[in-house]
């Protein structure tokens, strides 16, 4: 099977609008008083994240999409199941374990961990939606 190129971006700029959304619309407040607390400098350029995004969105997808092949064909829904199990298994435990030892707090932690496990289901369903052309 073959890496779905198109898929990947679509899934990268998804996942992108999937951060707006959660990080601004949905918890922005909350997610702006966790984040002071635990940092208040907030120094960066204000390119520089969403360039950060946009990158690691892509390699994000294409490492889902890897898993995917691998595990064989599957459908929407069971791309986004495996996309949202290995956000909180992988993602979720790693960035816990960060949390805790960083002191970063509770609900820092729910949100992104909530944001990488949902947005990865997401971009898991892509993935398993679109059926690459065969060559």
């Amino acid at each position: 099977m073959r890496i779905n190129w198109w898929a990947i971006l679509v899934c990268d700029v998804v996942l992108f609008l999937f951060g707006w959304l959660w990080y601004d619309l949905l918890f922005g407040n909350l997610w702006m008083s966790a984040v002071k607390s635990a940092s208040p400098q907030l120094g960066a350029a204000a390119w520089y994240p969403f360039a950060v995004s946009l990158v690691t969105g892509f390699f994000l997808a294409y490492g889902l999409a890897r898993i995917l092949i691998w595990r064989g064909p599957v459908g929407p829904f069971e791309g986004a199941w495996i996309g949202f199990a290995f956000g909180l298994l992988i993602f979720g435990t790693m960035t816990w374990m960060d949390y805790a030892y960083s002191g970063f707090g509770m609900t820092l932690g729910y949100l992104n961990v909530g944001y990488v496990a949902v947005g990865m289901g997401i971009q898991g369903a892509i993935l398993a939606g679109w059926k690459a052309k065969a060559s």
